[in-house]
C-alpha cells in the first residue's frame, strides 16, 4: 500500500508557475529505496522550454544521484485555471521519462482529493514503451 501524499502535493501546488495556462501541477517521486523528490510545473513564454512537474521531480532525483530504473511511484495533483483541484495524468513526454527511469515498472497515482486517487502502472499509461534497448 502506498502512502497518501495529498497534503504535501496540495502545499506544493502553490510553488507551481503557470502564468499562461493557469494549470498548476505538483508531483512527488518516490524511489525504490524510499527517497522523496518534489517537482512543480514551470511555464515559460517560450512554451517548448516549459517543464512538467513529473519531469522536474525526476530530473531532480537524477541530479541527486538516482540511477535509471529506481523510480517506484509518481504522485500527481493538479489545479486548473478556475482553482479547482482535478485529477491529471502525465503527458506523453512525462510518460516516456517515467517509463525509462522506472524500468517500465512505476505506479502513477493521480489525485483529485485526499480520498479520490487513481493508480495506474506506467505500462498501462504507455503501452509499448520505447526503453532504448534497441539503440
Amino acid at each position: 500500500m502506498h502512502k497518501n501524499y495529498f497534503t504535501e502535493l496540495e502545499k506544493l501546488l502553490d510553488n507551481a508557475q503557470a502564468p499562461y495556462s493557469g494549470f498548476n501541477v505538483a508531483a512527488i517521486v518516490i524511489t525504490r529505496n524510499g527517497d522523496f523528490y518534489k517537482g512543480v510545473n514551470v511555464e515559460s513564454a517560450a512554451y517548448p522550454t516549459t517543464i512538467c512537474a513529473e519531469r522536474n521531480a525526476i530530473h531532480t532525483a537524477v541530479t541527486d544521484g538516482m540511477k535509471k530504473g529506481e523510480v517506484k511511484e509518481v504522485h500527481i495533483l493538479a489545479r486548473n485555471a478556475a482553482q479547482a483541484l482535478i485529477k491529471a495524468h502525465p503527458c506523453g513526454g512525462c510518460r516516456q521519462v517515467i517509463a525509462e527511469q522506472s524500468g517500465n515498472d512505476a505506479v502513477v497515482y493521480s489525485y483529485a482529493s485526499a480520498s479520490l486517487i487513481e493508480p495506474h502502472t506506467i505500462n498501462e499509461l504507455l503501452p509499448f514503451a520505447f526503453l532504448g534497448a534497441d539503440l
